[in-house]
């Protein structure tokens, strides 16, 4: 008895909880280099912004917990990643920005809902990117210089507030955009494998400025 009692005297010794000033910085930007630095935050589910530059293998999927960034998610350049799974993020108040990852081949934001900018370019094998319940990007969607990417599948996506861009990919040939009723301009241009009705048809949901 005198040992249950103790342990109800402590209620947060079982259940401790990550998110807290020390572990989960709101005041700066997070930089994952190693994955012991991904271990280090893992349970947060705020963070202010996370840069990932690394010449190391660094797997996010620990990041399960992570619902929401207030700024920027920036990733590249890097060498050793293969894959990006941000399996529990909803939301990113700032840019999503991908460049220059020469190991990456898949782009994977399962549960994301909205963002303010993507800009993905210059990964040369990456194949696949997939935001299937992301609805709204506030400002404009830049996917530009990627020679090996297949599928772009965002098969929620209704709203994009600026431009969104699809240029010089030479294996690109599926394009799942199906919702898409508002955005402000459309530049889809190189990607000779693409079938001329999936521009023609995003092009005819533009609206001017």
């Amino acid at each position: 008895m005198k040992l249950i009692a103790a342990l109800l005297a402590l209620p947060g010794c079982f259940l401790v909880k990550k998110d807290d000033a020390a572990s989960c910085p709101k005041d700066r930007v997070v930089k994952l280099g190693l994955q012991e630095e991904v271990g280090k935050v893992a349970g947060c589910s705020s963070l202010t912004g996370i840069e990932i530059r690394t010449g190391a293998t660094v797997d996010v999927t620990p990041l399960r917990e992570l619902e929401s960034i207030d700024g920027d998610l920036a990733i590249g350049p890097t060498v050793g990643v293969d894959t990006v799974a941000f399996n529990g993020l909803l939301r990113v108040g700032g840019t999503i920005r991908v460049m220059s990852n020469s190991s990456l081949r898949g782009l994977f934001f399962p549960r994301l809902e909205s963002v303010g900018r993507i800009e993905v370019e210059n990964n040369v094998v990456l194949t696949t990117i997939s935001v299937p319940r992301l609805t709204t990007v506030s400002q404009s969607i830049v996917i530009a210089n990627n020679n090996g990417l297949e599928l772009l599948s965002a098969t929620s996506l209704s709203r994009v507030g600026g431009e969104l861009v699809i240029v010089d990919h030479p294996k690109l040939n599926l394009v799942e955009l199906p919702q898409v009723n508002q955005l402000q301009a459309v530049r889809i241009e190189n990607n000779p494998k693409l079938p001329p009705e999936v521009a023609d048809k995003l092009r005819a949901g533009a609206q001017a400025p």
